[in-house]
């Protein structure tokens, strides 16, 4: 009886809370498949037909509380996730007015020009954002923004600043670590009129990532005089700092888009990573063709240059120690070229060739991806 009267409050309440909240549904998907070229691997791809790596299905429920105050929630599931679904978004919303808005709890990132809809494919004329420029670990965090809209001569102009942390999966050495990235803050900065659009973000944060290889490299704090190398690949929360430049220009049929990042470590394996890309397009009606070309470029810490290579009694943790040091390196080129046909109103079919140039190890390497992608 106490049971069944419970349950009758619990779902008046409920029913209450609902005629006066609205809980709005929306979601996307993205339905891809890729193959690299014979005996290669590419961005997650391999020779055989892979349907899962770039997939997703995702879910967003979004609800009007009233006098500025909102909630929002997204889930995704992605296959590269054998379709495991988690919150990639949950904050609550406030809206001083129409040109101040602060948003608390679990958000995008705003790292880059396609970071709002970074998982929507719908939203840009590539299958998935050009690789380098968007591969960084961090894509949410925990915390607070304020984004504020005003003018500025005759530009709209967005500036936001943001604060929090965020732990997430790292590979490193094809170890999962979990990593933790504390004091994350920045800021960005958005100039748009007509079909100009101008962006730059600033991030930075206190990186720490937990030694894979079971303190195996702290044998150099009992060496004398290369004490100094195990500081430089233990990372313990290391400062890492983030800047970003973007351009588009969307003018009547043709479409440009450029965007340039940079990343420098303090006392890391990797001391900088930089990557670039430049895409161009132009619309014929339904189609839209793009073209781009895109540049990556890891340096490694300098410190690897003082490690004793010709000390015969320390050449397995030296050698070790070099492969630490190189996991991240990295100095390729790419060119994709693409095709996005709108065929419905919200569902586009996508296809692209991309050819890889890895200068490293001296590798070309080529993908096809078609996709299906919806918004509803």
């Amino acid at each position: 009886m106490k049971k069944s009267v419970l349950t009758m409050a619990l779902s008046t309440a409920l029913a209450s809370t609902l005629a006066h909240a609205e809980v709005n549904f929306n979601g996307f998907a993205n339905i891809v498949a890729g193959q690299a070229s014979s005996g290669d691997s590419q961005w997650g791809y391999d020779d055989d037909i892979d349907f899962k790596q770039d997939s997703l299905f995702a879910l967003q429920a979004s609800s009007d509380l009233g006098e500025g105050l909102s909630v929002t929630a997204q889930i995704i599931a992605r296959g590269q996730d054998d379709w495991d679904a988690e919150f990639e978004w949950a904050y609550l919303a406030y809206n001083f007015n129409d040109d101040t808005r602060i948003l608390a709890g679990r958000q995008r990132a705003p790292l880059y020009l396609f970071s709002d809809y970074l998982d929507v494919s719908y939203a840009y004329p590539w299958i998935t954002p050009p690789e380098g420029v968007y591969d960084i670990e961090l894509s949410t965090f925990d915390g607070v923004s304020l984004t504020h809209n005003f003018s500025l001569a005759s530009f709209d102009a967005t500036g936001q600043v943001f604060f929090g942390s965020d732990n997430d999966d790292v590979d490193v050495l094809g170890v999962t670590i979990d990593s933790t990235f504390d004091s994350i803050y920045g800021a960005t900065f958005t100039l748009n009129r007509d079909w100009l659009t101008l962006r730059t973000a600033y991030l930075s944060t206190d990186l720490t990532i937990p030694d894979p290889t079971g303190d195996r490299l702290n044998a150099w704090r009992d060496i004398a005089g290369f004490e100094f190398i195990a500081d430089q690949v233990n990372i313990d929360e290391d400062q890492a700092e983030f800047v970003e430049f973007a351009a588009q220009i969307d003018y009547n049929n043709w479409l440009f888009i450029a965007e340039y990042t940079n990343i420098d470590y303090d006392q890391q394996p990797i001391d900088s990573e930089e990557s670039m890309y430049v895409t161009g397009g132009y619309r014929f009606d339904e189609v839209l063709v793009h073209l781009t070309y895109g540049r990556d470029e890891n340096e490694v810490n300098s410190a690897i240059n003082l490690l004793p290579v010709n000390n015969a009694e320390l050449a397995e943790l030296v050698n070790f120690t070099q492969v630490v040091f190189s996991a991240r390196e990295q100095d390729s080129s790419y060119v994709t070229l693409g095709a996005r046909w709108d065929f419905h109103e919200s569902a586009s079919f996508k296809i692209e060739f991309s050819r890889l140039d890895n200068d490293l190890i001296n590798q070309d390497t080529s993908l096809i991806r078609t996709a299906l992608v919806t918004v509803f």
